[in-house]
C-alpha cells in the first residue's frame, strides 16, 4: 500500500503557468522521466511523491513560489479525465462538483483523505483533505487545487461572483500578495480545513455548457470504469486512509471502525477476508508516511516521529531499522533526490 497517485494531466496546468512565465520545463520533464508526448497519452499516473518534486522543481525554475494558484487558475477542468467531462455538462454547481467527488478515485487517490462536496443550502463548500505537514514541497498542491475549484465556478456558469470565501490549513505563507492579486474572494489561513465556500445562489446558477442527457451518459461511464478499477476502496484502503487521519492522535482499531461507521469486529472480518489485519495496516501506513517524509521533506527525525505517532525519536527509530534494517538518516541520505 502506497501513499497514493494521481493522474499525470495535472502536470499540464503547472507546465502551462511555467511556460506562461517565460520558462522552458523540458529539462525538469527529462529529470523526472516525462516528456510531451508521455504526457498525451491516456491513463498515465504519476506517485503523488513525485508530483510534488516535480512541482517543487518547477516553482524553482520560474522563481513563483505561487506557481501552484497560476496553474490552478489555468488549469480548469484538466487533471479529472471522464469525470470532469462529466461535470462540465452537470445540470449545477452542487452536481459538478459531487461528480468531481464521487469519481474522484478516476483521477486521484490518496490514503490521506478524499474531497468532499457538501450540498448544506446556507454554505455549500467543497473540501480537500490534509496533506500536512506543509512547507515548500507541497503547499502548491493545496494551491492549485482550491484556486482550481474557485476557476471552475467561473468557467461552469460566467459569474465570478459565485466563491464566498477560502480557508486554507496552513499558516499564511511569504507569498501571501499573490492571493489578493489571483482569488477574487477572501482568504483566511490557518484554518481547520483546506475548503472553498459558494455563496448560496450559487447552487441554483445554471451552467453554461449543461446537457443532462450527456451528463448521464458520461456519469454512466465513469460508474463503469470505477467499477473496472481493482479494489478502488477496499476495507485495507479505507482504513489505511482513516489511520493516516488520525496521526499523530492514538488510533485504534475501534476508533477507525467508528469513522468507516462498521462494527470493530465486522472491520476486523473485513480485513481478514483481504488477507490482511489492522495491525500491519497500521504499521504499514506508519512506514510508508515516515519514508514518504524523509525521502521528501526537510522534517527533522524527532517530528517525523511524533507526526507518525510515535512516543519518542527512540521508540521510531527502532521501528525505522525494524522496517527497513537501517536508521531513519542513513534512509534520508540515500533516498532524498
Amino acid at each position: 500500500m502506497n501513499l497514493g497517485e494521481l493522474s499525470a494531466d495535472f502536470v499540464l496546468p503547472l507546465l502551462k503557468a511555467t511556460r506562461a512565465a517565460d520558462r522552458d520545463p523540458s529539462e525538469i520533464l527529462a529529470r523526472f522521466d516525462l516528456d510531451e508526448e508521455k504526457l498525451q497519452k491516456s491513463g498515465q499516473w504519476l506517485s503523488i511523491p513525485r508530483f510534488m518534486r516535480l512541482g517543487e522543481a518547477l516553482i524553482d525554475l520560474t522563481d513563483n513560489p505561487a506557481l501552484g494558484l497560476e496553474a490552478g487558475h489555468l488549469g480548469g477542468i484538466t487533471g479529472s479525465g471522464l469525470a470532469g467531462m462529466a461535470a462540465l455538462t452537470a445540470p449545477d454547481i452542487g452536481a459538478a462538483f459531487q461528480t468531481l467527488a464521487q469519481f474522484e478515485p478516476l483521477y486521484a487517490r490518496n490514503i490521506r483523505g478524499n474531497i468532499c462536496w457538501d450540498a448544506d443550502p446556507r454554505k455549500p463548500s467543497i473540501r480537500f483533505y490534509s496533506i500536512a505537514p506543509y512547507n515548500e514541497f507541497n503547499r502548491f498542491v493545496v494551491d492549485s487545487i482550491l484556486m482550481g475549484w474557485v476557476s471552475l465556478c467561473q468557467h461552469l456558469t460566467g459569474d465570478n461572483s459565485l466563491v464566498e470565501k477560502v480557508h486554507i490549513e496552513f499558516p499564511a505563507p511569504h507569498y501571501i500578495e499573490y492571493y489578493s492579486q489571483t482569488v477574487p474572494c477572501e482568504v483566511l489561513f490557518a484554518q481547520a480545513e483546506n475548503c472553498v465556500f459558494l455563496k448560496p445562489k450559487a447552487l441554483s446558477t445554471p451552467l453554461q455548457l449543461s446537457s443532462p442527457p450527456d451528463h448521464y451518459r458520461l456519469k454512466t461511464l465513469c460508474q463503469e470504469q470505477l467499477a473496472s478499477l481493482e479494489n478502488p476502496l477496499t476495507f485495507a484502503h479505507r482504513t489505511a486512509r482513516a489511520i493516516a487521519g488520525c496521526l499523530p492522535d492514538s488510533c485504534s482499531l475501534e476508533t477507525v471502525a467508528e469513522q468507516l461507521k462498521v462494527p470493530h469486529w465486522t472491520l476486523r472480518r473485513k480485513l481478514q477476508d483481504e488477507g490482511t489485519t489492522f495491525k500491519d495496516i497500521f504499521e504499514t501506513t506508519r512506514k510508508d508516511l515516515a519514508c514518504s517524509s524523509l525521502s521528501h521533506s526537510p522534517l527533522p527525525v524527532a517530528e517525523i516521529a511524533y507526526l507518525t505517532g510515535f512516543s519518542s525519536t527512540e521508540a521510531f527509530q527502532r521501528a525505522f531499522k525494524r522496517w527497513t534494517g537501517i536508521p531513519p538518516g542513513e534512509y534520508r541520505r540515500t533516498h532524498q533526490p
